[in-house]
């Protein structure tokens, strides 16, 4: 029998194809949509409880940035964190590791409340583990009263806490002292002062610390110290240590009375108990004695561990134990969290006993309910009440360790019943002897009671029988929802577990999403046709290095095998989120693909960041199909009638179209066309995973009404079948691809011209149109990750020609120099492996090379390509320097390493001031940068106040200008005049490069003459830098071209650095008319051409009306119409102007035009005045001339800023 070929091998085969290949993109901003409030409580495998947002803050601090956009943020745990997550499959409850962390901008959240009294709030999307007819998922916003919600029954911890370590630590944050045993403390000190005291970083003054040691009386916490100096272990420590006792001051305190430590697990236990009997009817150092047989166990483990007591009897009150031991009292406090005042109101589980093992813990709870619990005949219950509203919440949660869930009554009562009575009767039990023989009584009776429950099976309700022992050892509760809530969270987290994909919270079973909840995830799944299990695929790595690979690499990039009328295909999926991103992922990832599929929301339609991606796909000919999202959502939420779901989608294909025409190039406007009767137009729900288009629905046989009985008429089981069966997303859409996007041989033809500007019709040229496997290496990189452990970098990107072989040597285009290959990978799936070689076509990464973004690898020195440009230019800088001047030379390198990471990232070292400055999109793209430099880098650093980026131009041609060189040898005739709009557009649409011309620069002179100059004029067009042109209309000057470059880089230098205030120049052009030039080069040196060419430019502008330009963003803000005013007002208190004001049900959409110098603190003002509610989109960014009464004063303070001297 021949071996099943493995999907690796598939897509190596495949690679070779290349009729065969489509590299696409899935461009949209997709929400998360699926996750729980921040204080939405967590418990982890080892007893402890962390809030979400706790956990996401853990996190944060030292792992890895996963992905960051102004709507999320995901990182990458550095260290393990297992949480308790359900195997469908055998109903078990396991332990697993979050994977990813999310924190994401929030909404409206539905809170989910159970009958016995847990609850979690989360967004409507979020699915819960629910019980109809079996196990399914269910969302939030779909879940009824009377459902059943599955929850953990039993969590079974890993309690890996070293507790003579864990106690010894926490006392030593109080001012605890020890006295040692007498040898030993006698062989320490000579250690000691052998050492040297003043070597030790101690807490209290090295006199005192000296008088202390020789008095045998340490301070605690200098003692750990002292110890970690001479490879002593804390365990070492605490067997040595004979009493401890507390101080009331470090240098002049008093001494409590002393006691001593348990030493085995008999009185660990008994300390535990003790602690839970002073948490239930403790006060202060007394114990209120309201039973005789706890009044004895008090004292003798009090005795047991050195406490002195006494007994104290008033008249008509309770009977008291007073200990007067204030070291005693202080550690119930350190390690239990025991209230030194107003106790009852205030008591709760500390994190110490959350840690500690269930045999520990059982003891301070059997402690507790002695002394405030009761088992009452009336509810057939076990009871406990409490004051303190925390510890209710607290105890809701520490039961289900013991198998035992607790109802959270109205009266601050926790009741256990049934068969957690039986539980809490094996696990925790009573010590006093009438509760004991109470529970004895209730449980018999409870063991024998006969369940009857109701449980459908098809058609038919079943009546099941059973007795509660017999659940005995389930590991799942099925419990009622009896409250559905809604709310609003601003911010929202959630994790990302492998293979389960849901985690223990609050009790319940929450669902969670891999990756990429979307399209990409539905591709990547159904890739490795997991029969139908949408849960399945994301996340089966083999090894623990593939999945560092992946992290190292890009777990954005899906590539999987699809078969489409009898023919394999190899589909290469780049997961481009469509916002205006802060990296610049869509625009670097458009150079590597060939077709995108924009995904638009059936209910907003098209978006800002629609045309923005169209924007960015378009200018690098990169063809766009429409995919309309969230259909589910005009069934639901808006119950659209077929008939106006229909009108709906032509409304969006037909404004998609519109932008299409706006943006495309002439020869694509009406070729690249959008239409349903083709199918290169999609819809569907990319969050439950299914997808039409017209020619499929026929070739299924399906009309819109079939859609609308598979959400009004059909239950969970039978939509995810006929899902499957009539409509799986990753069929329709990758039919779509491999129908209406190009290959890369087609693709390369077309994008080759627009994309490189070298020879077309030398060698090079021709294997890059013919996608040449068997020519000349040409791989451009898009992306670039750094290793953070390693420091190893991994590019990203497209091979247009050749093929890379590992072990191979390539050049480097950007650093003139030589590198070899080390690893040549692609991705099975989501997992990145290595290969020995590739071809031409494919979409891969690299490793071994040290080089930017943007770069081109060839086997020799080549044209490379043109520059990966963002959209959008930076508007806002920060200076940023490290707290630690010795950090220095760190901070370089760490932000050139951000600075390959995201290109879009301006860096720059002021060499006048000093300064380091890095320059963004916007504000929270800097501070994502300074939180990714402190998390990820590990560098601590300050940032400046933000400050706007503006520019420089003239307003009107300057005339003729002459300058002479400082020596005087030396004349130029130069003028300067505004660069016409229609050249700065089709410069800015990448449709004129911005490049040192050649002399036969026939396509540039096409398109400036398309741009109304004339033939002579282009010509004359020397080099187009940042916006700006340099012109020679010199004629017969034999010594020009030995100074020419001289006078080039010193109009850049120019350009880089105005007259007014040394910010950069744009949409200006600069005449160089005439030049009389000394015959001795001596005399004609860069020293000397510089100076005369920045007076000559400064002259130009100053006579030309030099002004400021600022930045202006188009922003479109929604909110509802209620706070329509106000944020208008809002734009308006900004310099902002209105351009549009649209209203849609209770909804308005207002286009407002705003000063990026106005807008610092804008997300959070907009917020704040519509009670969150309120969202802005980045819609267009232009630079426009500075009001003149503003100008003066922005000038002024930017050169002071500079340190700039007034003639500079």
């Amino acid at each position: 029998m021949a071996e099943k070929e493995s999907n690796l091998r598939k897509i190596e085969r495949l690679t070779n194809t290349q009729e065969n290949i489509r590299n696409v993109a899935t461009s949209a901003h997709i929400h998360h949509g699926k996750c729980i409030s921040g204080n939405s409580r967590v418990m982890l495998s080892d007893g402890s409880i962390k809030t979400a947002r706790e956990i996401f803050e853990e996190v944060s601090k030292d792992g890895k940035v996963k992905e960051e956009n102004e709507d999320h943020t995901v990182f990458i745990p550095s260290k393990k964190i297992e949480v308790f997550s359900l195997n469908k499959e055998n109903e078990k409850i396991e332990k697993k590791e979050i994977q990813y962390a999310w924190r994401l901008n929030g909404g409206n959240t539905i809170k989910i409340g159970l009958r016995n009294g847990f609850e979690i709030n989360t967004t409507p999307e979020h699915k819960y583990l629910v019980y109809r007819d079996g196990m399914v998922y269910v969302q939030a916003k779909d879940i009824k009263l009377g459902e059943r919600v599955i929850c953990a029954r039993k969590l079974d911890i890993d309690s890996n806490i070293n507790i003579k370590k864990e106690i010894l630590i926490s006392l030593s944050k109080e001012n605890f002292y020890v006295k040692l045993d007498d040898a030993y403390s006698n062989e320490l000190n000579k250690k000691i002062l052998n050492y040297g005291i003043k070597n030790f970083t101690l807490t209290i003054k090295p006199k005192s610390f000296y008088h202390g040691i020789w008095q045998n009386r340490y301070n605690l916490k200098d003692l750990i110290e002292v110890c970690a100096k001479f490879g002593i272990s804390i365990d070492e420590i605490y067997n040595k240590i004979s009493l401890i006792f507390y101080r009331t001051g470090k240098q002049r305190g008093q001494s409590a009375s002393p006691m001593r430590l348990p030493k085995d697990e008999k009185e660990f236990g008994e300390l535990f108990y003790l602690a839970g009997l002073f948490i239930g009817d403790g006060s202060g150092r007394k114990f209120i004695a309201g039973k005789e047989q706890l009044a004895k166990n008090v004292v003798n483990i009090c005795s047991n561990l050195g406490i002195k007591t006494r007994r104290v009897e008033r008249k008509d009150k309770t009977p008291e134990i007073h200990t007067d031991n204030l070291s005693f009292v202080m550690l119930l406090n350190s390690l239990f969290d025991y209230p030194l005042r107003q106790k009852s109101h205030n008591i709760k589980i500390s994190e110490f006993v959350w840690k500690s093992n269930n045999e520990l813990v059982s003891q301070l709870l059997k402690g507790y309910f002695d002394t405030d619990g009761c088992v009452e005949k009336s509810r057939r219950a076990i009871t406990i009440t409490s004051a303190s509203d925390r510890m209710i919440e607290d105890l809701h949660l520490l039961l289900p360790r013991f198998g035992i869930i607790g109802i959270k009554e109205k009266d601050s009562t926790i009741s256990v019943s049934g068969l957690s009575a039986i539980r809490f009767e094996k696990e925790i039990g009573f010590g006093l002897d009438e509760k004991s023989a109470k529970l004895n009584i209730l449980v018999s009776k409870v063991a024998g009671s006969t369940v009857c429950d109701t449980i459908r099976v098809g058609n038919q309700t079943m009546l099941i029988n059973k007795k509660i022992k017999d659940y005995e050892n389930h590991e799942l509760a099925y419990i009622e929802v009896n409250k559905i809530e809604s709310g609003y969270e601003d911010v929202v987290y959630d994790f990302t577990i492998p293979e389960n994909h849901n985690f223990v919270s609050e009790g319940m079973i929450i669902h969670n999403t891999a990756f990429t909840d979307n399209l990409l995830a539905a591709a990547g799944m159904m890739a490795e046709k997991n029969a139908g299990d949408l849960e399945e695929g994301m996340t089966t790595w083999q090894h623990k290095d593939e999945q560092e690979r992946l992290m190292t690499v890009d777990a954005a990039n899906v590539s999987m095998g699809h078969e489409y009328l009898g023919k394999e295909y190899l589909i290469n999926l780049i997961d481009t989120p469509g916002h205006v991103d802060f990296g610049g992922n869509v625009t670097r990832a458009m150079r590597a693909i060939d077709g995108t599929f924009v995904l638009v929301c059936a209910v907003e339609g098209i978006m800002p960041q629609t045309e923005t991606v169209l924007k960015q796909a378009l200018r690098e000919r990169v063809k766009p199909v429409l995919f309309i999202n969230k259909v589910d959502r005009l069934i639901r939420e808006l119950k659209l009638t077929p008939e106006q779901m229909q009108e709906r989608f032509a409304k969006i294909i037909q404004e998609f179209n519109r932008h299409v025409m706006a943006i495309a190039e002439p020869e694509y406007k009406e070729k690249w066309q959008v239409n349903v009767a083709d199918g290169s137009v999609a819809f569907g729900s990319a969050r439950e995973n299914w997808a039409l288009s017209v020619p499929f629905m026929k070739k299924k046989k399906i009309t819109f009404k079939d859609i609308y009985k598979v959400y009004n008429e059909m239950n969970e089981e039978e939509k995810n079948k006929w899902v499957w069966e009539k409509a799986p997303l990753f069929e329709v859409v990758l039919d779509m691809a491999v129908k209406h996007l190009p290959n890369p041989l087609e693709a390369q033809r077309y994008r080759i011209p627009k994309i490189w500007r070298g020879d077309i019709e030398s060698k090079f040229g021709k294997d890059l149109l013919s996608c040449n496997k068997n020519g000349e290496v040409a791989f451009v990189i898009t992306r670039i990750v750094i290793d953070p452990r390693s420091g190893k970098e991994i590019s990203a990107g497209r091979l247009y020609s050749g093929t890379l072989v590992n072990g191979s040597e390539v050049y480097s285009n950007t650093n003139k120099k030589r590198y070899r290959i080390q690893q040549v990978l692609v991705y099975n799936g989501i997992k990145p492996e290595q290969l020995d070689s590739v071809p031409a076509g494919n979409v891969l990464a690299i490793a071994g090379l040290n080089s930017d973004v943007g770069d081109t690898i060839t086997s020799n020195e080549q044209t490379p390509f043109e520059e990966i440009k963002h959209i959008f230019q930076p508007v806002i800088t920060k200076s940023i320097e490290v707290v630690r001047s010795s950090d220095l030379p760190k901070l370089i390198e760490i932000l050139r390493k951000v600075g390959k990471e995201d290109p879009s990232i301006k860096i720059e070292i002021n060499e006048e001031t000093g300064e380091n400055l890095i320059s963004g999109m916007g504000e929270l793209h800097l501070e994502i940068i300074e939180g990714r430099i402190k998390s990820e880098k590990g560098l601590e650093v300050k940032t400046g106040e933000p400050i706007v980026v503006y520019r420089e131009t003239l307003t009107k041609a300057s005339g003729e200008i002459e300058v002479r060189t400082p020596n005087g040898h030396n004349i130029f005739f130069v003028e300067m005049e505004p660069l016409e709009d229609s050249v700065y557009n089709a410069i800015e649409r990448g449709e004129i490069p911005e490049m040192r011309l050649k002399k036969k620069a026939e396509d540039v002179w096409k398109k400036l003459s398309q741009c109304g100059i004339s033939n002579d004029e282009a010509r004359q067009y020397q080099e187009i830098y940042k916006g700006n042109v340099f012109q020679d209309r010199t004629r017969g000057i034999v010594l020009l071209p030995e100074v020419i470059e001289s006078i080039i880089d010193g109009w850049r230098l120019v350009i880089d650095g105005g007259p007014l205030a040394k910010e950069p120049v744009m949409k200006t052009k600069l005449i160089l008319h005439d030049a009389k030039l000394h015959v001795d080069h001596m005399h004609r040196g860069p020293a000397q051409i510089y100076p005369a060419v920045r007076l000559g430019m400064h002259e130009s502008m100053k006579k030309g009306g030099a002004a400021i330009l600022e930045p202006i963003q188009t922003h479109l803000v929604e909110c509802p119409v209620d706070f329509m005013g106000t944020v208008t007002a809002l734009i308006g208190s900004k310099r902002g102007v209105l351009i549009d004001v649209n209203q849609e049900g209770n909804d308005t959409f207002i286009k407002a035009k705003i000063p990026v110098s106005s807008m610092i603190g804008w997300s959070n003002d907009l917020r704040s005045a519509t009670e969150g509610r309120g969202v802005s989109s980045l819609m267009d960014q232009e630079f426009q001339k500075m009001p003149i009464e503003l100008q003066n004063d922005v000038v002024r303070k930017i050169r002071t800023r500079k340190g700039l001297a007034e003639h500079q």
